[in-house]
């Protein structure tokens, strides 16, 4: 009976011991890392202890741009919605959110607020040459320019003392050809790129000479996106993506899209600061020569083929390609017209209200129709019978 007894004391003293033991080791477990301490990303399930799991770095971004909203209160796991429901949430929400609002300027981009872009944001290059000073870049001043005197530049290939003063010196001579070629619309293409580095503006328009920019609804766009992610604003003037050899490598073909210069395209900063490598100081005119393209394809060679971005097509860009005399509604809403003339025939917007004979491009009657304040109105607006 006494060996019992012994026996069971022993048993009982065993099994303390390694209650005791299993005990000390759960403490020890737990106490690698604090909830909330510097080595926690915010996310933990719910069990017997915290379970840490490793998350990718975008879903705390999520929570962020989701408690940022305003007028919502943040919420923590003691408020009610634990981290991975909050994630949840949050991914929901903007998901769910239309494409413009969800790059609207005013969203947070890398855990920063940006104001809302503004005119004074943009910088609008138009390409031109001698040729066409007094027949396409005077229009413009007596136009749409008139609403974007100092953020608008013309590039050209000569001096020219009288444009120089109506544009406040905002003529630059480029010294390249005046010819219609590639290599020298791309020398031209390559100082307005250069030129807008410099400015530090937040988005680069490109417009030809015979293109009418709607101003307010420019800026409206742009409002859409912001300035600090990769964005290539523009129409392209085929259906599919165009095709070249690719010079490197015998008897393969290379596809990409590209926005037409007649109908005008935009670039944020951001996308033109990638660019850099391929295309500044003069680097653009050697990818021109390279794919052998005009200055337009090659800046979307560089883009969309060289750094895998892709084209923003922007439905409201018209150029002289398209068949203008099919606009007739909704003209305030859109943002570029052009003209063009093929023989006797003229490619141009029909704006009722005015007479054309006055106006053969329908630019001017374009700008009456949208801003009819100015002075010049008044002399071809013709009444109807």
């Amino acid at each position: 009976m006494r060996l019992t007894v012994r026996k069971a004391v022993q048993g009982t003293a065993v099994f303390c011991s390694l209650v005791c033991l299993n005990i000390l080791y759960q403490v020890s477990q737990q106490g690698g890392t604090e909830v909330g301490g510097p080595e926690f990303d915010g996310s933990y399930r719910h069990g017997r202890r915290a379970q840490f799991v490793q998350e990718p770095p975008d879903a705390l971004d999520l929570v962020k741009t989701f408690n940022a909203v305003p007028g919502r209160r943040p919420r923590s796991a003691k408020g009610g919605l634990d981290d991975s429901h909050q994630r949840a949430n949050a991914s929901r929400s903007l998901t769910n959110v239309k494409v413009s609002d969800h790059n609207v300027d005013q969203s947070k981009s890398k855990g920063k607020k940006h104001r809302l872009t503004n005119l004074g944001d943009v910088y609008i290059s138009v390409k031109t040459t001698q040729k066409y000073h007094q027949s396409r870049v005077k229009i413009l001043l007596d136009t749409w320019v008139q609403l974007a005197r100092e953020q608008t530049y013309f590039f050209t290939d000569t001096d020219d003392a009288e444009l120089q003063k109506r544009t406040n010196g905002h003529m630059i001579n480029t010294n390249c050809s005046g010819q219609h070629n590639r290599q020298a619309l791309c020398c031209k293409m390559a100082q307005e790129y250069d030129y807008f580095l410099q400015s530090k503006k937040r988005w680069f328009c490109h417009i030809d000479d015979d293109t009418y920019v709607n101003v307010p609804e420019l800026v409206r766009l742009l409002q859409q996106y912001n300035h600090t992610d990769d964005w290539y604003l523009g129409k392209p003037s085929l259906k599919h993506p165009i095709e070249i050899v690719d010079r490197e490598n015998q008897g393969v073909k290379l596809a990409f899209w590209f926005a037409t210069g007649g109908a005008g395209f935009c670039i944020s900063r951001s996308l033109a600061l990638k660019m850099s490598p391929h295309a500044s100081g003069g680097r653009l005119m050697t990818v021109g020569e390279k794919i052998r393209l005009p200055d337009d394809c090659t800046i979307g060679y560089i883009i969309h083929h060289v750094l895998g971005k892709r084209l923003t097509v922007i439905q409201n860009l018209h150029s002289h390609l398209e068949a203008l005399w099919l606009l007739r509604d909704g003209l305030s809403s859109q943002i570029t017209f052009s003209y063009s003339q093929y023989g006797d025939k003229m490619n141009v917007v029909e704006v009722a209200g005015f007479d054309p004979s006055q106006d053969p491009t329908r630019l001017y009657s374009l700008h009456c129709h949208l801003f009819p304040y100015f002075k010049q109105c008044e002399s071809l607006y013709k009444k109807q019978a």
